[in-house]
């Protein structure tokens, strides 16, 4: 009879890195060996990756809401604080921090680091911006979450902000420094229709009615009313202290 050498590390390493770009029978046994690599997570495991702490500002109209004259660096400098304050970590242990945004030159990567300086969380940890239309924000959060499962970093912090009435949508945006082929090309040129037009094709492709889409606005503000009267957000929101010019 013919007997198999003994399998080694090395083998078995090769093996299963072979698995990464083949199709097999034992794929998922390979998955599971690493449970959280592979699954949504939930049963819990020592690898996970937790959120410890979670804040906002309220929400406010643009143009002429509370917030309308209120830089995006005083919205993010107490958030900065409260983090420290409610979860007690030194920013020098932060491994990474990244904030989403749109409307900002430069996906708000500059003023984003001053409200970190105004935060009081000093140099050390380094800040990077990202700009995903949409979700930004939660876009941050999940590079960060996935730099600590990769083992980049340990501990990081996630976030995004936004402010419609300090940058208008497509403020940053000179047609006249655009390439003249984008109108050759039919789905780069759809990149410049508004969002707003989106939405009218997106209803009519998928026949939702303005009744409809009126009466979900209608029970999400009534869903938020009644959470605020509960005061089921007040331990997120932190206070700002702004000014406000011509309220009227």
């Amino acid at each position: 009879r013919t007997r198999s050498p003994p399998s080694t590390p090395i083998m078995n390493r090769v093996q299963r890195i072979s698995r990464h770009v083949t199709a097999g029978a034992n794929d998922s046994a390979t998955l599971q060996l690493c449970p959280t690599a592979s699954m949504s997570g939930a049963a819990k495991a020592d690898d996970d990756v937790v959120i410890c702490c979670a804040v906002r500002t309220a929400v406010a109209k643009a143009k002429r809401g509370n917030f309308k004259d209120t830089p995006c660096e005083d919205l993010l400098a107490p958030l900065f604080k409260e983090v420290v304050a409610r979860t007690k970590v030194d920013p020098k242990k932060v491994g990474d921090v990244q904030i989403g945004n749109v409307l900002q030159p430069g996906a708000g990567a500059v003023t984003s680091r001053m409200a970190q300086m105004m935060g009081d969380w000093g140099y050390e940890a380094p800040l990077s911006s990202v700009n995903r239309q949409c979700s930004s924000g939660l876009q941050a959060v999940a590079n960060i979450a996935a730099s600590i499962k990769a083992g980049i970093i340990d501990v990081g912090l996630g976030g995004g902000v936004e402010s419609m009435s300090m940058y208008s949508m497509g403020a940053g945006m000179d047609m006249k420094k655009m390439s003249p082929e984008i109108g050759n090309n039919e789905m780069a040129a759809a990149c410049l229709i508004p969002m707003g037009i989106t939405s009218e094709n997106v209803a009519a492709k998928w026949n939702i009615s303005r009744q409809t889409q009126d009466q979900l606005a209608v029970d999400s503000h009534k869903k938020a009313v009644a959470a605020q009267k509960q005061k089921l957000f007040d331990s997120e929101i932190v206070p700002v202290t702004t000014t406000v010019k011509d309220k009227e």
